[in-house]
């Protein structure tokens, strides 16, 4: 049986030249993602991709604490096909070496892009579908996935992949809407990791997805209000 106080997080995080005006906000948020996953109990190990119409493994299977600041340099185009196919079948391959015991009980994938895919060579829309729903099919690990998406509707696009509507999340292209969407992340994460539930799983609330468009909670807060004054009122 798989270790289920550990947790594998890969990260597969477009650097296309569109990322550029949002390439600081995102470290930013990434580096923070990383210091406040290491104060979450249990073991975690970390793999981080990156891709334009290239592609490169940063990390590969690296414990949390040794994962450092990361960089970007956005250019080129956007191969996310190539990124999350690669990404998956390499570390759903190192996972089925694993001693059984050994084995992380969760592993999540986090595709962050801020655009269309135009750029892949070598995997397809459907081949990336289906090896999501292979992952799915494992009765062993949790394989959760995550779709965050700039300039596009992440629940449409995510759908496309099989990853569930609740774990997409489309984020405004600016300062405040990247580090809105890696807080989300982060919330959202440290839940999953922390859930003793065979079958626990990643879910972004509304409240989220204000702050991944820079919109105040306040706002949603203050309507609530409102409908129970003229509640009380008839």
């Amino acid at each position: 049986m798989a270790n289920q106080n550990y947790t594998h997080m890969a990260f597969i995080i477009d650097r296309s030249g569109s990322m550029s005006g949002i390439a600081r906000s995102m470290k930013e948020g990434f580096n923070e993602f990383i210091e406040g996953q290491k104060t979450v109990e249990g073991d975690a190990t970390v793999t981080l991709a990156r891709f334009d119409n290239e592609y490169e493994m940063i990390y590969d299977f690296v414990e949390l604490g040794q994962v450092g600041s990361l960089e970007l340099n956005p250019r080129g185009g956007t191969a996310l096909l190539d990124g999350m196919g690669k990404t998956m079948n390499s570390v759903r391959q190192q996972i089925m070496e694993m001693p059984v015991d050994e084995r992380p009980g969760k592993c999540v994938f986090i595709f962050i892009t801020d655009g269309d895919e135009n750029s892949s060579r070598e995997y397809t829309r459907d081949q990336v579908f289906q090896m999501i729903e292979d992952c799915k099919a494992d009765d062993d690990i949790n394989f959760e996935f995550v779709f965050l998406g700039a300039n596009q509707d992440a629940i449409s696009a995510g759908n496309s992949f099989g990853i569930r509507s609740d774990a997409s999340l489309t984020y405004d292209a600016t300062d405040a809407g990247t580090k809105g969407a890696m807080r989300g992340l982060t919330q959202g994460i440290t839940k999953y990791r922390c859930s003793s539930a065979p079958e626990a799983s990643l879910s972004f609330t509304s409240d989220d997805r204000n702050d991944a468009m820079g919109i105040s909670s306040i706002i949603p807060n203050l309507d609530s209000q409102l409908i129970n004054d003229v509640k009380k009122k008839k």
